[in-house]
C-alpha cells in the first residue's frame, strides 16, 4: 500500500502571525535547577492541556504534521 504524501499548509487565519515568548536569565537558571523527572512531568501536563483544548480537527492536523 503506497502512502500518499500530505503537505501541511498553515491555516489562512494564521498567515503572517507568529508566536513570541521572552525568557529571562532568572527563568533559565530556575529551569536548569529542575530534575529530568520534573521536566518530563511538566511536558506531560502541558501535552494533556494542549490535547484538552484542541478541536478534533486540530488534533488530526497535528497528527498529520507529526507523521511527515
Amino acid at each position: 500500500m503506497k502512502q500518499t504524501e500530505t503537505k501541511i499548509i498553515p491555516k489562512a487565519e494564521n498567515a503572517d502571525k507568529g508566536f513570541h515568548y521572552t525568557v529571562t536569565e532568572e527563568q533559565i537558571r530556575e529551569h536548569q535547577k529542575r530534575s529530568v523527572k520534573e521536566i518530563f512531568e511538566w511536558l506531560e501536563k502541558t501535552n494533556k492541556f494542549i490535547y484538552a483544548i484542541q478541536t478534533p480537527e486540530e488534533r488530526e492536523r497535528m497528527k498529520r504534521a507529526k507523521n511527515t
